[in-house]
């Protein structure tokens, strides 16, 4: 025996329906218009140049590159920024779980209010606090906070010295690093 649907749930058809009919109608409104004003209704948009800077890349990116360049450039940051969230969430997991089985009733408790704390409040939450009671209140870029080493904090984030070669110093380096490599095998060897 074949069961008919209530009259509720082909009311819910029929407006689904509706809605479905009117999403169509609304991007077929919005391509006339767009079209009507010259506008391109599709990637093509992605071979324009753009005016805007990337300032973290890990290839090259100049202003005038296209958008599809910088799509590309984008998705390479956010592929690096996932697997290094993914690296230390997995540590600190570790690390946690590790603590969370300690004899010790210090550290077990550390780990269990950090558990508890960080399970028990909501992401938006926590993301917010981190921005607005943490970061917010770092001083600007001229009042940095130096924390050794030549590494310095600000609003804009944690700035770390780089090692630059000089044009002088070039060709020592490689025979410095070949060297400290071969010290403990001539070691070993003694």
């Amino acid at each position: 025996m074949v069961r008919r649907p209530s009259s509720r749930a082909r009311a819910a058809q029929w407006l689904l329906l509706a809605a479905v009919v009117a999403v169509a109608l609304l991007l077929g409104w919005v391509a006339t218009t767009s079209s009507r004003r010259h506008q391109s209704f599709g990637f093509g948009f992605l071979a324009e140049d753009t005016n805007f800077d990337i300032p973290f890349r890990l290839i090259p990116w100049a202003v005038g590159d296209t958008y599809a360049r910088a799509l590309l450039v984008c998705l390479l940051n956010t592929l690096l920024v996932s697997a290094m969230s993914i690296v230390a969430a997995t540590l600190l997991g570790l690390l946690v779980g590790i603590m969370r089985l300690s004899a010790n009733w210090l550290v077990r408790n550390i780990a269990l209010g950090f558990i508890e704390l960080v399970r028990n409040t909501p992401q938006l939450v926590q993301i917010i606090f981190w921005y607005v009671a943490v970061l917010q209140t770092l001083p600007g870029p001229g009042q940095s906070i130096p924390l050794g080493g030549g590494a310095l904090l600000n609003i804009r984030g944690i700035y770390l010295p780089s090692f630059v070669a000089n044009n002088l110093a070039s060709g020592v380096w490689p025979l410095a690093f070949v060297l400290v490599l071969a010290i403990p095998i001539i070691w070993r060897v003694q």
